[in-house]
């Protein structure tokens, strides 16, 4: 038989019963047990449950569509061709200094060639005073707004500016997205449950949409930060790597003999990547090395045109440790020998009766050797012989022939004398101009007046280099027309020359590689003018900044003998050679360079 149904449950006292259906329908509408909640409502309350078709939906209306995002740059010429930069910053320096957000290792871009930075809803593009410019799109820019697809230009790099989209301003999408869903959420389940249970589920539906904007914020600034690490990683590998590549064609330049060359190319390196020692040595070595070569090649130029004085001059920048020291002794080699030349051709030329030429071959080796005695010998052979050729060939303006005229200083060349030490070079011209007797006096004189005059001319146009070399000219004439007497022009002449030694000096004392020149041109500045205080100062200044480095490279011969072997090497060249300090200097790198004992400093 049949078991027997269980008996049906009554409804509890109050409760109105419902179908079955109905309960049912109500289990899976709402899966908090809308019974159970009937149950512990008041009885005086009128249920209101759910029909058909007024289950909650959720859903999100931005699904599917393109999300906006920062704008980037894409490199189409230049070193970093094919990469990709997002702007992430409100303002992205770029350029071929490692300091900028974006470098360039361009050496046709600036050290910061331009900003890209946000103004409100726009991206802008402003040059900062680079040396190429600046152009957008083929034009010559200094500010300019951009647009999707925009081409800068800096130097032989082209980046694109490409805008993916724009970011709306106010909350994240995904943030008003989850607000709207929740809201919508909330109005659809009103027509269900009471609004006692809205109220209690607000604080919920807040602490949900916190979390979720607290959320969204920390993976954008993550994704930001990871961005730009990877950015700036691979700037620094790509800046490593160009400055390898320039440190390479440097040493290579070096091993050539192309000093000047390598330098330029070790400095780019040393911009690229400050932080290698290798470069660091290198560049040392170039920037010391530089200047002696273009001083060898000076002085090879000055023996070609057979100014043996200069030539002399420019090697005595080179020092002994210099590794340009050997090919400047070749070359003070040749420049004896070109002397011997001379002197053979002067005495070939007196001995056939030529007298002008013999002086003219001579002049250049008197110039560079004053107390050369086969030259003198030479000299006075052919003084007389060039003074009657001199003098027969010069106008007579109706007067009748003299003797040979007398050596500078006798009583005919007095007035003429007179009038230049008094400081009037015009009258002495016009007295040695009528003067027979003092042709030779007349020559000097006119010498003196184009020297001076010209130095003066080429201070004012700032050639320096040239007026130095014709106030030296015009102060070896004034000795030879005063004879150790003290003239007004000389003395002016010799202050000139002063002053502009002076500020030859000062223009290079700033360094320590700079510091042997201006000693030397600041002890010219004295000895011109003992009277020149500022140069005495100076010069004062630069002796105690050369024996602060001897105190350096004592400290560092235990632990890096290369700067030591650099420091003593200064000093050497900027103190007098009887100067204690530079004496102890000497000992030192003769210690370092192994040639001899060591003797404590």
């Amino acid at each position: 038989m049949p078991d027997k149904p269980p008996p049906r449950k009554r409804p509890a006292a109050g409760v109105p019963s419902q179908p079955a259906s109905a309960l049912n329908k109500a289990d899976r509408t709402d899966p908090g047990s809308r019974a159970q909640m009937s149950q512990a409502a008041d009885p005086a309350e009128e249920q209101v449950l759910p029909g058909p078709g007024d289950k909650t939906l959720i859903y999100d209306k931005n699904k599917g569509r393109a999300r906006g995002g920062n704008p980037m740059l894409v490199a189409v010429a230049g070193p970093r061709k094919g990469s990709e930069f997002r702007l992430t910053e409100e303002r992205t320096t770029i350029g071929r200094g490692s300091d900028n957000v974006l470098v360039i290792p361009d050496i046709s871009v600036s050290r910061q060639h331009v900003i890209v930075l946000r103004e409100g809803e726009r991206w802008v593009v402003a040059d900062q005073g680079s040396g190429n410019g600046t152009r957008l799109n083929g034009r010559e820019i200094e500010r300019q707004a951009l647009r999707d697809g925009d081409e800068i230009a800096m130097g032989d790099t082209v980046v694109q500016f490409v805008e993916l989209g724009r970011v709306a301003r106010g909350a994240k999408p995904s943030a008003v997205n989850a607000v709207r869903t929740e809201e919508r959420a909330e109005v659809t389940s009103a027509k269900a449950a009471p609004q006692s249970a809205l109220k209690r589920r607000a604080p919920l539906y807040f602490t949900i949409f916190a979390a979720l904007l607290i959320a969204f914020g920390a993976g954008v600034v993550r994704k930001q930060r990871l961005d730009r690490a990877q950015a700036e990683a691979a700037q620094g590998d790509d800046s490593q790597a160009l400055a390898q590549e320039r440190f390479q064609e440097g040493v290579t330049l070096l091993k050539q003999g192309k000093w000047v060359e390598a330098r330029e190319k070790l400095k780019s390196a040393a911009e690229l990547d400050g932080n290698d020692p290798d470069i660091a040595r290198y560049l040392t070595t170039a920037q010391a090395e530089a200047p002696r070569a273009q001083a060898l090649a000076a002085a090879r130029a000055a023996l070609a045109r057979k100014d043996f004085a200069a030539a002399r001059a420019s090697l005595q920048g080179i020092p002994e440790e210099s590794a340009l020291a050997e090919p400047a002794h070749e070359l003070d080699r040749q420049i004896l020998t070109s002397l011997d030349a001379a002197v053979r051709d002067a005495r070939t030329r007196a001995e056939s009766g030529d007298a002008a030429g013999a002086a003219d071959a001579l002049a250049p080796v008197l110039a560079a050797d004053p107390s050369r005695a086969d030259a003198l010998a030479v000299k006075e052979v052919i003084g007389p012989r060039h003074r009657a050729s001199t003098s027969a060939s010069a106008p007579r303006r109706g007067r009748a022939e003299r003797p040979a005229a007398p050596a500078t200083g006798s009583a005919e060349t007095a007035p003429v004398l007179e009038a230049y030490l008094s400081g009037d070079i015009g009258s002495a011209l016009e007295r040695a101009a009528l003067n027979p007797g003092a042709e030779r006096l007349l020559v000097q004189l006119q010498q003196f007046d184009s020297a001076y005059k010209d130095g003066v001319a080429k201070m004012a146009a700032h050639k320096s280099n040239e007026a130095l070399k014709a106030l030296e000219t015009a102060a070896r004439a004034d000795a030879a027309i005063a004879l150790g007497k003290d003239s007004r022009l000389g003395r002016e002449v010799r202050k000139s020359l002063s002053s502009l030694h002076y500020q030859l000096g000062i223009a290079t004392v700033q360094t320590d590689e700079g510091l042997p020149q201006a000693a030397t041109h600041l002890r010219a500045a004295v000895a011109a003018d003992p009277g020149n205080e500022l140069a005495q100062q100076q010069l004062t200044q630069v002796f105690e900044r050369a024996k602060e480095m001897y105190l350096r490279g004592y400290v560092a011969k235990g632990s890096d003998a290369d700067i030591a072997r650099h420091s003593f090497k200064i000093v050497i060249e900027t103190l007098p050679p009887g100067d204690e300090t530079a004496q102890k200097a000497k000992r030192w790198l003769d210690k370092l360079n192994g040639k001899s004992p060591r003797e404590d400093g």
